[in-house]
Order: C-alpha cells, then sequence, then structure tokens
C-alpha cells in the first residue's frame, strides 16, 4: 500500500492529514468479498487485464457491500476519493489485484481513457512482477544453500576418505577436477559415475508431466487447508436493524404496490393469452422498498434481467424431454430420447444465473422466472408482455412512493452507462457522439490531405 505525500498534504485540515496517513500505515488483510479490496477483487473476477471502475458512493449506498472493519471505505471517502480502479494480475507463482485511488474532482473521461488505461495494466505487470517474483526468489536461494550444503558434504567426505588436509587436498589438481565434476551432477549421476555404470536415457515428455502433476497435487492439500479456514467466516458484524418509521415507509409502499399487482393479475386473467403471476414479485418489492439503493433493485436491473431469463426459460422448453429412468419426472412414453425434465430446470436455472452476472443485470427474484418458464408450457410469449407490463407498474409507483421520503432516492440510475461525475448517461452518450464526430473528422481531413497532395503532384 503507497499513497503520494502530495496527496495527503493537499488535504484540508489536520485531522483529514492524519487520517490519511493513518490508513496508509493501516492497510491489513480483508476476506474476499469484504472490503474495498475484497469486493473489487470478487467483482474483477481475477481474469483478464482489464481495468474495472466503481463509486466509492456507490458501494457505500449499497446495502449487499460488506464494509469489513474499522470503516476504512467511509474514510477513504471523507478524504475526497470518489474513483477506484482495479486491475488484476497473474503470473506463475502468484495473482491478485492492484487497487488505484482517485479524487471525486478528477475529470472521468481523461481516467478512463485508452491511454490511461495501459499505464494502469502496464503498471499493474509491473508490480504484479514484483510480487510474484519474490517466491521464485526465494526457491532460487534455498537451491543455492541447498549447492553449498552439498558441496560441504562431499568436501568433507572427501578428508574423511582421503584422511589428508585442506591444503593437499587444493593442490591435488585430479582431485579438485573430480569434485568439480561431481558438484555439476545431481547425487544419483554422481554416484553412478563413480560406479563406472552407463546413465539411463531420460523422458524428457515423463519427467515434465510428472512434473507437472506433483506441482498440482501439492495444491490440493493447500487448498482443502484454505477452504476449511472460510467456513469460519471473516468475522464482520453483520447488517444493522432499520429503523420502526423506515419499515413503517416500507410496509405501506409494499402494500399498496401489492395491491396494485393483485388488481392488475384478476384484469389479465380474463384473457387466456396473457397468463400472469404477481408471485414472482414480492422478492422484487422486498429489494425495491428495503434496499432501495442495492443496484440489484434498480429499472434497468428488472426490466432486463426478467427478460433475459423468460427468453433463457422459453430456449431450454425446448429441448426434448424424457429419456432416462433414473428419476420421477422421467415419462417414457412422450420422448424416450429426450433429457430428464429436471436436468432441463437446473440447465435454465445455472444459465438464467450465470448470464445475468456476465451480462451485469443481477437480480435474483428474477431467476424464478427461468425455472417456470422452462417447465410449465401455460407460460408463454403472452406472458413476458403482461411482465413487462407489472414492471412499469412497480417501477411507477416505486417512484411515486419512494421519493416522498427525504431520506431515500429511487431510482439511482436508469441505464447506467455513465458516471456521475461526467454527468451519467446522458454525459456518457455525448462523450461518444463528440469522439465519433472527431473520429469521422480526422479521418476526412486525412482524406482530404490525400488528395491534395495527390493533385499537387
Amino acid at each position: 500500500h503507497w499513497m503520494k505525500p502530495a496527496f495527503a498534504q493537499s488535504l484540508k485540515t489536520e485531522e483529514l492529514i492524519d487520517m490519511a496517513w493513518m490508513l496508509d500505515r493501516s492497510a491489513g488483510n480483508c476476506a474476499p468479498g469484504a472490503g474495498l479490496a475484497g469486493t473489487l477483487a470478487e467483482e474483477s473476477g481475477m481474469g483478464s487485464q482489464r481495468v474495472h471502475w466503481r463509486q466509492i458512493k456507490s458501494l457505500l449506498n449499497d446495502p449487499f457491500v460488506q464494509r469489513g472493519e474499522g470503516k476504512r471505505m467511509e474514510k477513504i471517502f471523507e478524504l475526497g476519493i470518489g474513483l477506484v480502479a482495479s486491475v488484476p494480475f497473474s503470473f506463475q507463482d502468484g495473482k491478485g489485484i492492484v487497487v488505484y485511488y482517485s479524487r471525486s474532482t478528477a475529470d472521468v473521461e481523461m481516467l478512463r481513457h485508452s491511454a490511461n488505461e495501459r499505464y494502469l495494466v502496464g503498471s499493474t505487470d509491473l508490480v504484479g512482477a514484483n510480487y510474484s517474483i519474490q517466491k521464485a526468489r526465494e526457491q532460487a536461494s534455498e537451491v543455492r544453500k541447498e549447492l553449498i550444503r552439498e558441496a560441504r558434504r562431499k568436501l568433507r567426505k572427501e578428508f574423511i576418505k582421503e584422511q589428508q588436509s585442506f591444503a593437499s587436498l587444493i593442490l591435488n589438481p585430479n582431485t579438485m577436477e573430480k569434485l568439480k565434476k561431481a558438484s555439476m551432477m545431481c547425487p544419483q549421476d554422481a554416484e553412478m559415475a563413480g560406479l563406472g555404470a552407463s546413465v539411463p536415457r531420460v523422458d524428457h515428455y515423463a519427467v515434465t508431466l510428472a512434473k507437472t502433476v506433483c506441482k498440482h497435487s501439492r495444491k490440493v492439500p493447500i487448498r482443502l487447508t484454505t477452504s476449511l479456514k472460510k467456513w469460519k467466516g471473516a468475522k464482520l458484524h453483520g447488517p444493522p436493524r432499520q429503523s420502526f418509521g423506515d419499515c413503517f415507509f416500507c410496509f405501506i409502499g409494499v402494500f399498496l404496490t401489492m395491491l396494485a399487482l393483485l388488481k392488475v393479475e384478476k384484469s389479465v386473467r380474463v384473457d387466456s393469452n396473457f397468463n400472469l403471476d404477481v408471485g414472482w414479485y414480492p422478492s422484487t418489492l422486498c429489494i425495491v422498498f428495503a434496499l432501495t439503493p442495492a443496484p440489484v433493485g434498480q429499472p434497468r436491473q428488472i426490466y432486463l434481467a426478467h427478460i433475459f431469463n423468460i427468453l433463457v426459460g422459453l430456449a431450454c422448453r425446448q429441448i426434448p424431454t424424457g429419456g432416462f429412468g433414473d428419476f420421477e419426472e422421467w415419462d417414457g412414453a412422450t420422448n424416450p430420447h429426450g433429457l430428464p425434465m429436471i436436468w432441463v430446470q437446473a440447465l435454465a436455472v445455472g444459465l438464467g444465473v450465470s448470464g445475468q452476472a456476465f451480462l451485469g443485470i443481477m437480480h435474483p427474484p428474477a431467476t424464478g422466472m427461468a425455472l417456470t418458464f422452462a417447465s410449465n408450457p401455460l407460460w408463454s410469449w403472452g406472458t413476458m408482455a403482461a411482465v413487462l407490463l407489472v414492471d412499469c407498474i412497480v417501477v411507477v409507483l416505486s417512484m411515486m412512493i419512494i421519493n416522498l421520503s427525504e431520506k431515500k432516492q429511487y431510482p439511482l440510475f436508469w441505464l447506467g452507462l455513465g458516471w456521475e461525475g461526467s454527468g451519467g448517461t446522458l454525459g456518457m452518450v455525448r462523450y461518444v457522439a463528440r469522439s465519433a464526430r472527431r473520429s469521422v473528422s480526422n479521418t476526412a481531413r486525412s482524406i482530404t490531405g490525400k488528395n491534395k497532395g495527390d493533385d499537387f503532384v
């Protein structure tokens, strides 16, 4: 952990300066998914070398983020640091992330410029290489120490065998040449050379394979031991309870919204083409009203997650079912060559969860739709239209009710493509439009310059 001294000296008060140096000295380990570093490590995936940006304010507003002990994240935000970037690295003997902090007043467009991100990736490679080489350096040091110990054992053995002094041993060129050759060979080859035996040919591919197997087999007990240690937990404090006023406000909002949804369901049942079950929505209302700042409850997540899981369920329903008689759901008369229904259901749920995580549209209650649409032919494209209608009702009623509170705001974002300092999504659109116009202008200018050059020639 390193902090630029100029940053600490630029803070307004002595209290903030002392807090900055205290944070710089007290950086410690954190569990995966807990604290700022643990959250960034979990989100970045420790995979490809891409820069992962997050706003500390959004992390503080997210009730699902484990803050860790010491309120370190809150103190960092109090110092004026608003944007963090994490870049993962992975080498042969180590992997991790490097976290870069920037002020809240920094230009987001300049920070996220491709040249700056390439610089961050290159810096991460340098830091990660210095970290990862430590293990190899220690192993090389141990090898050198072992060679020295082996040379001492051979020298001591020669002293005992020949019963001669150290000076006579050094002055004897034949003995010194013999010791030199023996030190360049492994102990087994040296013994064979002393016995006059022929050294057998070594299968290098088999040796490489054996070394690889041994290397990975040594990691298995370490991985198991680490897993058992994780069972003890990270000893973090649980989330606090909400006040009575917030809970009563939540009750009113959920009651009114659910009443409206039940009325819509009753009206939709008149047309069988628009089947609907509002039992899918209590979990969504819990997130929206009780965990309002959570990213998983914002409108974009609700709409896109519902659409994605419905499509996954409809796609999995096209898989022929039936087949193997090991499951109660099997119906051999329908299709004896298909997959068991529970396999199709499990596949739909797995694709729904992993797909949401990959696309960044996590909304946990929506995953049940993948299971429902994959299982029951009653739910079809008409249901999808009804779900989107109910989504609109949920979002509109939530905005009308939640924004009456002085403590809450809904939504925090609609599309979530931009950053707070750059004007949000509209700022991002304007930035992309300016970049596109600049690129077209540069291309046209270069073409015009070439044409003028051709005319001149």
